[in-house]
């Protein structure tokens, strides 16, 4: 079981917009998929969210590391970083003289 899909009732009840005393009704009534766990010698009731993806589906791009027999360009993926990283400037630039000519 992956910790990630792991959420109190009051974190079910906010994401689904949902008072907290229905969720409990839902836990009651068996629809919600629960498991008991000790936290801090406290026995904790979580709700397993199967809509959150699982951390082992989840792989970023970053943290792949390449094949021992592929070779990386450092030059060609720091100017892709870096182009992404100038636009991104030029997208906050364009938003903080937007917000300063909305504000006058």
């Amino acid at each position: 079981m992956v910790e990630q899909n792991l959420i109190t009732a009051q974190q079910y009840a906010i994401k689904h917009k949902m008072s907290t005393f229905a969720v409990l009704k839902l836990i009651n009534a068996k629809t919600l998929k629960t498991i008991k766990k000790s936290v801090h010698n406290e026995e904790i009731e979580f709700i397993i969210d199967e809509t959150l993806p699982s951390n082992t589906t989840i792989q970023n791009e970053a943290t792949t590391k390449p094949d021992k027999n592929e070779t990386i360009d450092y030059e060609v993926e720091f100017h892709k970083l870096l182009s992404k990283y100038i636009e991104l400037q030029e997208k906050y630039t364009r938003l903080i003289e937007e917000k300063s000519h909305a504000t006058k």
